[in-house]
């Protein structure tokens, strides 16, 4: 890579973090890892950590100029706290590795570093359980005094709860996303520079194990055995396991759209436009969330596949 071409994108990484306290902040923080990936894979190790560091330096300085340089040093806390996960998937890229296995190397890792921050919050006295529920209870001040009375405060608890035992689905979610959201654009720039860097398959050849059939049907079945002890670990570890089982199976329902498609030999438009109008709903409703996993159940489980191509 050339002095310009790592000019750019440190430009870029100075551009991100600085739109993080500005209404555009949930692009910029979603794309905050890619430059950083992009700067690895293409740079010597001295010069990656030169453009790095000046990056971080420009955005203090630029900051600091308007009176507001905690901003540009929590700008750089933010990038440094993003820099491990980055470096990993910049290392499996290096090592040609499968968008697989770099996707999951840096969901790992940025999980790694929530868990390591949770940690360094806890040793200096700071409970997330507790700031979570005092940020609910905050939240719902400001709801209209008519809409706050018809919610019991037994409901209320009850939610607050389980949003805190949810905890640890959040923490994955955001890791996973954030993976997917580098390698899926990252790859982009690195292929147009001139890297070899793997794809995924293609939605239609996406196949789960089929050991994650019995996953799904024990924890199904330890969720029926449980059933009102909200309290216990198991409980709670269902509560994490079964939405992420569920989701991808409704993925995998997602693939199989797209090999319908292809076998049929449809429009490449017709499963996109059907998963444009089924994950939001899938999300918000439960009802095509579990028919969904049904469906992604039944494709891993059996050889429908097999019998499609046959006819």
């Amino acid at each position: 890579m050339s002095n310009k071409q790592a000019l750019f994108w440190s430009l870029i990484l100075v551009v991100l973090l600085l739109l993080i306290f500005s209404p555009l902040a949930l692009i910029a923080v979603s794309l905050a890892m890619i430059p950083t990936v992009v700067l690895f894979v293409k740079l010597d190790i001295k010069r990656f950590i030169v453009h790095y560091a000046l990056a971080l330096v420009v955005v203090y300085a630029a900051t600091a100029l308007f009176g507001a340089g905690i901003l540009g040093t929590a700008s750089a806390v933010f990038s440094l706290f993003l820099f491990i996960p980055s470096i990993v998937m910049g290392i499996l890229y290096k090592r040609q590795a499968t968008a697989r296995s770099v996707i999951t190397g840096g969901t790992i890792a940025f999980l790694a570093q929530l868990l390591l921050f949770l940690l360094i919050l806890t040793l200096f006295g700071v409970h997330v359980t507790d700031e979570m529920r005092q940020f609910v209870r905050s939240s719902l001040d400001t709801v209209p005094p008519e809409l706050k009375q018809m919610l019991p405060e037994t409901l209320i608890e009850q939610v607050i709860d389980m949003m805190i035992q949810l905890l640890p689905l959040y923490l994955i979610g955001i890791s996973f996303y954030y993976s997917v959201v580098t390698h899926w654009l990252g790859r982009k720039a690195l292929v147009r520079s001139g890297e070899t860097v793997a794809a995924m398959r293609p939605a239609k050849e996406w196949m789960l194990p089929r050991s994650f059939v019995w996953y799904y049907l024990i924890a199904l079945v330890l969720g029926l055995v449980f059933t009102g002890g909200s309290g216990s670990m198991i409980a709670m570890v269902l509560l994490n396991v079964m939405p992420i089982l569920m989701f991808a199976f409704a993925v995998q329902a997602f693939a199989f759209f797209f090999f319908i498609a292809d076998t049929r030999g449809w429009s490449r438009g017709i499963p996109i436009a059907i998963v444009i109008v089924f994950f939001p709903l899938m999300l918000l409703l439960p009802f095509f969330m579990q028919l969904l996993t049904l469906l992604g159940l039944f494709d891993v489980a059996f050889p429908i596949r097999g019998r499609m191509k046959k006819s």
